[in-house]
């Protein structure tokens, strides 16, 4: 059974329920209400109908995983070792020296989401971009198939495929980069004082034998629910842990301890889980000194490390097209970026297809060099052609911004809870039944350590897909055999 026919069936499921299932509906909306799944005071708004991905997309995630994850090392080992190569990315003095310093592990990219355009029919897909610093929205994954599991829709398709000997399971994303973050740690050499198993740490606080780690963000600009889901899975393991802003930490240097960073509670910092994104870091390069300073002096392990920050930028996509970038890679791997990543160029007054991009505004996206959550990212297609040239033309003359060959998304049919989520509130029931239509998809794929763990699914009608645009959020689930 495909991904589809799942959906067909599900939706079938909630077509046989009174009023689209009615009931379902507001229990799953009631749980929205009052979960973890908030960003700026509004809770995450979701679609009725998850993702279902059978042992054959979860495989093929994997694969798009470990080649994607291929070539991005060869990027990031290329960039240490060749001063030359350097240049393709353009990054400040301050930003090289940071990417340049060895982080004591081999894993350069710990975490990374990589969004993609997934083709449900052809198992095709093309690049969206890719997410390192800072990855986040685990949480609305997370909650929105718990809540999608308290329906009786959910009850029923569930029932179906159990006469098939098939079973639903939801993807787990906090214990499983735990468990990444650990054993890099463990590998790492700046932690030869630190023994464990991260499997058979004690039950007991005393007996704490790992280190002491700190989840550090810009915090007025954070997601505090989701370090605070990430703080209690580090904690089930009986590690002490601290979410802490990052401008709050305190490196000392002194002769008989050696450098050590703190936490403002005083609590010594063994290992670092990095939210902060890099853009951000450079924006308040002076009120971060300390924290870099302790960096550079190894006096924890940061997970991740700034080499991070080549394919979190967005010029990364003009990167892999360029000879320097492809002469790295194998022919396969050619291929794979040929095939799968949208032209894009940095908007500068002197490129020769400016023209084009004003011209053919339904062709492109504009995107800022370095942003997150969707910010500045405008698709021609959205504006007036007096509104696209303006934002071009500054942007070129600026250099802020990529333009980038505008993919088409693919649609799938899904179903509105038809309802307005208000935090920690009831549910507002709008006035008419939410109507079944075609949405367009987006897919993120959650790799820890080079591994595929899990995804975030989002749909909307719109021409970007995002909350931004009224981007809704999915359940995903893996489909799995019972024998």
């Amino acid at each position: 059974m495909n991904t589809q026919n799942l959906r067909k069936n599900y939706l079938k499921c909630i077509k046989s329920l009174p009023q689209l299932d009615y009931k379902g509906r507001l229990a799953a909306a009631r749980y929205m209400c009052h979960s973890e799944a908030v960003y700026q005071g509004e809770v995450a708004d979701f679609l009725y109908v998850p993702k279902l991905y059978t042992a054959h997309e979860q495989k093929r995630f994997q694969e798009i995983a470990t080649t994607t994850y291929g070539i991005l090392e060869k990027i990031i080992h290329t960039y240490v070792d060749n001063p030359k190569y350097r240049k393709v990315f353009g990054f400040s003095k301050e930003l090289e020296n940071l990417i340049l310093l060895n982080p004591g592990y081999d894993c350069m990219i710990p975490m990374i989401r990589i969004d993609i355009f997934y083709d449900e029919d052809s198992g095709d897909f093309k690049f969206c971009e890719f997410n390192t610093d800072g990855s986040s929205a685990m949480n609305e994954d997370r909650e929105a198939s718990n809540a999608l599991a308290l329906t009786p829709s959910f009850t029923t398709f569930k029932q179906q495929l159990a006469t098939n000997n098939l079973k639903l399971e939801a993807f787990e994303l906090f214990d499983s980069w735990v468990d990444t973050f650990l054993e890099i740690y463990t590998n790492a050499k700046s932690s030869d004082a630190y023994t464990f198993d991260s499997d058979t740490i004690l039950a007991e606080k005393s007996d704490q034998t790992g280190p002491n780690v700190v989840i550090t963000d810009f915090l007025d600009i954070s997601t505090p629910v989701e370090l605070e889901r990430f703080a209690k899975h580090f904690e089930s393991r009986n590690l002490q842990v601290e979410i802490c802003d990052i401008r709050e930490l305190k490196f000392e240097n002194a002769a008989e301890c050696g450098p050590i960073l703190t936490t403002p509670s005083g609590m010594k910092v063994d290992a670092v889980y990095r939210r902060a994104v890099t853009g951000d870091i450079m924006k308040h390069y002076d009120k971060v000194t300390d924290f870099l300073d302790a960096y550079r002096a190894g006096a924890f392990t940061l997970i991740g490390s700034f080499r991070t920050q080549l394919p979190h930028t967005k010029l990364s996509f003009e990167v892999l097209h360029l000879p320097e970038t492809l002469a790295l890679l194998t022919a396969k791997e050619q291929e794979f970026v040929k095939t799968h990543v949208p032209y894009t160029f940095k908007l500068n007054t002197g490129h020769d297809e400016i023209n084009t991009v004003i011209a053919e505004k339904d062709s492109w996206i504009v995107k800022p060099l370095d942003s997150y959550g969707s910010k500045g990212v405008w698709a021609g297609r959205e504006l007036t052609q007096v509104e696209w040239k303006k934002l071009v033309s500054e942007g070129a003359h600026n250099g802020s911004l990529i333009a980038q060959e505008y993919i088409e998304q693919y649609e799938a049919e899904n179903l509105e809870g038809g309802f307005v989520l208000p935090a920690q509130k009831e549910p507002i029931e709008n006035d008419e039944l939410p109507k079944i239509r075609k949405y367009r998809d987006l897919t993120g794929l959650f790799v820890y350590g080079g591994q595929f763990k899990g995804l975030l699914a989002r749909a909307g009608l719109q021409d970007r897909i995002c909350a931004a645009a009224a981007g809704k959020c999915l359940g995903t689930f893996k489909v799995l055999d019972t024998y």
